[in-house]
């Protein structure tokens, strides 16, 4: 009884819980025990063995769908955090839900598709690693009845900025940021800071001055990210084409896209 109360509880699960579960409620120490108790619910079809140490518990009803996508991907390593475009979507922001799910790990591993979904691990950003902060910014939320962690609203919007390629390109990240109504300001800057990267900084503080008349933001507030930009004008993607606009103030050019807001909609008559 005490297993099916795990599996009812561990939607989907690591070896490495089952193990300590195991360990701690059952008293049973050898790992032989722990993988012939997976293998046989494996064969009794209670369990789905997804890949190297990640299991899902197959539910009593006949469901297609039913294996939550953000609950996988955050069992993908042992400290998984959602990050990128699937914290924008987690947040309930995302202009545009995706098949790539997008966690932050300490080890980079290859990327894993599963039923049309892909799940690709990204490397924590070099100045978190070097301060041996790559915890800040996390939020832990219930999903399934199991934690997932995944990066704050403020982070997540300071780093699809600082990766747009991770966002999803420039205007579904717009479209996205456009959804956003509240967040710490303060807090978004400390981050910013901390990943002592120049460009991004100067993206930041040109988001923050475009956030529409109802939402404006503290012009000092802003300006504390000035003294941290480039002197020499950038980019704000490195693989940037198409017309662009100098924004002397940060040392940054647009693309006119972003400028004029004009995003190409589909064409009715072909809907």
């Amino acid at each position: 009884m005490k297993i099916k109360t795990f599996f009812e509880t561990h939607p989907i699960f690591r070896y490495e819980e089952f193990a300590a579960f195991m360990a701690s409620s059952c008293g049973t120490l050898r790992p032989e025990s722990w993988r012939q108790l997976l293998s046989y619910h494996q064969k009794a079809g209670n369990l789905i063995h997804i890949r190297k140490y990640i299991y899902a518990v197959k539910p009593m009803s006949n469901q297609e769908t039913w294996l939550d996508p953000y609950l996988l991907a955050s069992k993908m390593t042992t400290n998984a955090i959602l990050a990128y475009h699937t914290a924008l979507e987690l947040h309930g922001i995302a202009y545009t839900l995706f098949n790539e799910f997008t966690f932050l790990a300490a080890k980079q591993t290859l990327p894993f598709n599963y039923e049309m979904q892909r799940f690709r691990a990204i490397s924590q950003p070099k100045a978190l690693v070097m301060i041996n902060n790559t915890d800040y910014g996390v939020d832990v939320i219930k999903r399934g009845g199991m934690d997932i962690r995944l990066t704050c609203l403020e982070r997540t919007i300071v780093d699809t900025l600082d990766r747009p390629d991770l966002g999803g390109g420039w205007e579904e990240i717009w479209r996205s940021l456009g959804n956003v109504t509240t967040f710490d300001v303060e807090k978004l800057i400390r981050y910013t800071l901390l990943l002592k990267n120049s460009t991004t900084t100067a993206k930041v503080g040109f988001f923050l001055e475009q956030r529409p008349a109802h939402l404006e933001i503290d012009a000092q507030q802003i300006e504390k990210l000035l003294p941290h930009i480039s002197k020499q004008p950038h980019y704000m993607s490195r693989d940037q084409s198409g017309e662009g606009k100098y924004i002397k103030k940060w040392q940054l050019i647009v693309p006119i896209s972003i400028i004029n807001q004009t995003w190409e909609e589909p064409d009715a008559d072909n809907i």
